[in-house]
């Protein structure tokens, strides 16, 4: 079963202005497929049975990036969607927003024991580590259900002999991001269609690649693109069980 979209994002509206759509549009521009109520809830629908609807397809897909701000768990329809999330087993992926874990209401307590982001600002580092914590999901839960298109190239096996030459130093995206822009060649010569997923490893390479020269680079985002190596490299090598062992 696929789903419509990877995440169900769950917020409360005081987030909006201030965090919610930037982190929206940030994950959006990856290519990353997110519901959120204020784009996808169609005009005249019943909103309860559309909500319906959408929390029953969550199910299919990676789980809910919920935003937790002051008044989270004191908005109707936020506690109707964590109630949803709860009951079914639906992984929900905790970020604190201008609060800490001491903040949480005691019934929702068991938040505390989840891996977690804290926020103040879009300004912070750990906005950018929230977002690689996304992509590292978005990466570990996609990869395995990818469908592999075999290339059998000696240009292809030079870049992932380069790439496994610099993978502990950091002109190792540029590697992966060479990698990612043959494989994307690849597909559009041999005119097949790319899977959305390969799509968004290419472009969190182009686009980690920026803040590479703009000197923003970090060391999460050294292991994001390090795990976008090996899972490019995983999906199109024909022996890549052994190419992923010299990874190691």
């Amino acid at each position: 079963m696929i789903s419509k979209f990877d995440f169900f994002f769950s917020y409360s509206r005081s987030s909006y202005e201030g965090f919610s759509k930037h982190l929206i549009k940030d994950l959006s521009t990856y290519g990353i497929k997110i519901w959120v109520d204020i784009h996808n809830v169609p005009l005249g629908v019943n909103v309860l049975e559309h909500l319906n609807e959408v929390l029953i397809e969550t199910k299919k897909s990676i789980g809910a990036i919920l935003i937790i701000s002051d008044s989270y768990f004191f908005k109707e329809w936020c506690q109707i969607e964590f109630q949803y999330f709860v009951n079914n087993n639906i992984p929900v992926f905790p970020i604190l927003f201008q609060m800490t874990k001491k903040d949480i209401p005691m019934e929702y307590s068991f938040i505390k024991s989840l891996d977690r982001v804290t926020i103040h600002s879009i300004n912070d580092d750990s906005y950018e580590y929230a977002i690689n914590k996304i992509l590292t999901v978005y990466i570990e839960k996609n990869k395995k259900k990818d469908s592999l298109t075999k290339i059998e190239n000696t240009i292809f096996e030079s870049l992932i002999n380069s790439y496994i030459e610099t993978q502990y130093k950091e002109s190792n995206v540029i590697s992966v991001n060479n990698i990612g822009r043959y494989i994307n060649y690849f597909y559009k010569t041999n005119k097949i269609v790319i899977p959305n997923f390969i799509n968004v490893l290419i472009n969190i390479t182009e686009i980690k690649l920026q803040f590479y020269f703009n000197e923003m680079f970090t060391l999460t985002d050294l292991d994001v693109i390090n795990l976008v190596g090996k899972t490019l490299i995983d999906c199109h090598t024909q022996n890549h069980e052994c190419t992923l062992l010299s990874l190691k």
